[in-house]
């Protein structure tokens, strides 16, 4: 048995092991509502293609049943599909297989509507069928971006007691294409900010999305600031170990990342003392009321939700070291 075997079987002691298909729906709900704060917790859910898929379930609010569902459909051909009001907001509802690029099902085929809520916007992602809530650790999760630009990761999970291929989808991705207008009024923002006059200080930024990448090192370049950005936690924590400490004027995290996911970032940043006087930024889709109040007790300084560059770039000038 390999090393990733070992992590798998102690997945499933953890006690999220498989759910029974005759599990009651309410049940799947509650889990999300349990582990609502927990980065390394999973929903997976079945694509039309019965391919395995996962959302992080911080970024979940609630499942709701399709067919219940009251909502004005859309007759274009973009990737929302109709929508709804939901517990009194105006909620645009997606089909997860269409922008996928899998085969799009009669709408009787498909169960449930993930409610989400990330990057300050609401979207129901309908799918066919829920599985069960799974916890991933970050290190058994692999890039699969080259291979399917709209996935972040390939993982196993276990599924009725056999190993299957999972995909973990670029939820910033399903974000700027299907509100389409993000970047643009993203870059628009960008080029509204002013250059950072008063500092040579490098900002040290980790993000696992490269489209995030992308429009970060856009803000930093229209900033003027010198910057180092990598692609996960433990690669930024390697990186500054050859950064002189006075070079760094600030540290931006995301939360959710492979081998090594924010929260580790912040907790090792902050036990040394060489950086004590350096501020931390979260840049994240995930965060919540209470993750807000975990993190800066863990001693993040802002938490900027994605994709606000306006806001990011502001809350720069003002922690920049």
């Amino acid at each position: 048995m390999n090393d990733y075997d070992d992590e798998l079987e102690d997945i499933t002691k953890s006690g999220f092991d498989d759910i029974e298909e005759d599990e009651d729906e309410l049940d799947i709900i509650k889990l999300v509502s349990t582990n609502a704060n927990d980065t390394s917790q999973y929903l997976i859910f079945v694509g039309s293609d019965d391919q395995y898929y996962a959302k992080n379930v911080s970024k979940i609010e609630e499942l709701l049943v399709y067919k219940d569902l009251d909502m004005v459909k859309n007759t274009g051909d973009g990737l929302i599909v109709g929508t709804a009001d939901i517990r009194g907001n105006m909620t645009s509802i997606v089909n997860f297989d269409k922008w996928f690029g899998n085969k799009v099902l009669d709408d009787k085929e498909y169960e449930l509507i993930i409610l989400a809520h990330y990057g300050g916007h609401r979207m129901g992602i309908v799918v066919k069928r829920v599985e069960y809530i799974v916890n991933i650790p970050a290190e058994t999760m692999f890039d699969n971006s080259e291979n399917n630009d709209k996935t972040s990761f390939i993982t196993k999970v276990l599924v009725s007691g056999k190993e299957k291929l999972c995909l973990i989808f670029d939820s910033d991705k399903l974000l700027l294409d299907v509100f389409d207008k993000i970047d643009s009024q993203s870059l628009s923002h960008t080029k509204e900010l002013k250059a950072i006059k008063n500092t040579n200080k490098k900002i040290i930024f980790a993000d696992d999305s490269r489209f995030i990448r992308k429009m970060v090192q856009e803000l930093f370049e229209s900033l003027n600031v010198s910057y180092e950005i990598y692609e996960n936690g433990k690669a930024l924590i390697e990186g500054i170990k050859d950064i002189p400490v006075d070079d760094i004027g600030l540290f931006i995290t995301d939360l959710e990342m492979p081998i090594m996911g924010g929260r580790d970032v912040i907790r090792i940043i902050r036990e040394n003392r060489n950086y004590a006087s350096i501020k931390i930024i979260v840049h994240t889709n995930m965060s919540n009321d209470n993750m807000e109040d975990e993190l800066k007790k863990a001693g993040a300084n802002v938490i900027i939700g994605k994709v606000n560059m306006l806001k990011l770039g502001e809350a720069i000038k003002d922690l920049i070291i």
